[in-house]
């Protein structure tokens, strides 16, 4: 890789490559994602706002760019460019797709495109994995596990759940699309619970969870009384916008930064502006995983990371490393045309 960085050559690793190297990374990744959130609660990162475009603003389509310099004793620095389609599911194709570009740290020069989507995907599925962990006092056995959204993020979120082993005595699945929510419930659930139950209604699959996990595309909050969700849950609200103001009442709130979490009519950002959440109660992630915070016993929590670049490009930075020399890798020579 030294070469890449110094002779204007660039780097491409196509997903089938990526899909390989996070697979082999393992808890190296994990370990990535409690170091960057840590740094984060520190104030270590340089992370800027997220940039949207939303080609119709009365749609859901759009497309986000996530900048971010990750420094440390293997700086990285790029930015993640991720379109979310909603409509491609009927197309049989994927709802997200991305790139993650980065740049030499000392030269600015571009060295690598990655694709994206399964990086995001997974350091997404990493971030609930560990704020679930964090929340419960690190215990990892469920009484009851409910999943809304049955799409790529719940399924690798599972994946990685079970990887890690946890485990959950049943577990409820719900997706607007009842024949989603089958097929989710018979092909990714990973054994995590030896009972697994598509519930018909909402109400149905959150009564008694012990832990939620919301990974939907929800523009709109639909979820209105925060009396339906068991005292003492942990709510993985990855999908940001499903639950109310009024759902988020005397509930703790944890977030990955909290200026970030309060942007691009999020539910956390609705419920601090019409004051049922007050911004100085809500924690960040990584104030728990270094103990300057603790979880709240018997009150439920509610999570949500808004997604910070800086997982993006601390992963891809790795991914890049491990990545060298692999069939399929296909390296620009001279990119920027500096010979």
């Amino acid at each position: 890789m030294q070469e890449a960085r110094h002779s204007g050559n660039l780097v491409i690793v196509p997903g089938a490559v990526v899909e390989t190297v996070l697979a082999e990374l393992g808890k190296e990744c994990r370990q990535v994602v409690e170091d960057v959130y840590i740094e984060a609660a520190r104030g270590g990162l340089v992370n800027p706002d997220s940039l949207f475009l939303r080609p119709d603003p009365d749609r859901r389509e759009r497309a986000i760019a996530l900048p971010a310099y990750v420094p440390g004793a293997a700086p990285a620095m790029g930015v993640k460019w991720i379109s979310s389609f909603p409509g491609n599911l009927a197309l049989g194709l994927p709802r997200a797709s991305a790139l993650i570009a980065l740049n030499d740290v000392r030269t600015g020069l571009a060295t690598a495109v990655l694709e994206g989507s399964r990086i995001s995907g997974h350091r997404t599925a990493l971030s609930a994995a560990v704020g679930a962990r964090a929340l419960r006092g690190g215990d990892s056995r469920i009484g009851k596990l409910a999943v809304i959204g049955t799409g790529y993020i719940s399924a690798t979120t599972l994946a990685v759940m079970a990887g890690e082993g946890w485990a959950a005595g049943s577990l409820a699945v719900h997706d607007l699309d009842a024949d989603r929510a089958r097929a989710f419930a018979a092909e990714h659930t990973h054994g995590l619970a030896p009972s697994v139950s598509v519930a018909g209604t909402l109400r149905e699959a959150l009564d008694d969870a012990d832990v939620v996990l919301f990974a939907t595309t929800a523009v709109v909050p639909y979820v209105t009384d925060a009396g339906w969700f068991k005292p003492g849950a942990v709510v993985l609200h990855m999908s940001l916008r499903d639950l109310e103001p009024e759902a988020m009442a005397d509930a703790a709130h944890v977030v990955d930064d909290v200026s970030h979490a309060l942007r691009e009519k999020t539910s956390l950002a609705l419920a601090v502006e019409r004051g049922t959440v007050r911004r100085e109660d809500i924690t960040a992630i990584g104030d728990h995983l270094r103990g300057a915070a603790r979880p709240s016993r018997g009150r439920t929590v509610v999570y949500a990371p808004f997604g910070l670049g800086s997982l993006d490009i601390a992963i891809g930075a790795l991914v890049l490393e491990r990545a060298a020399g692999r069939e399929g890798v296909v390296t620009v020579p001279d990119f920027a045309g500096l010979l």
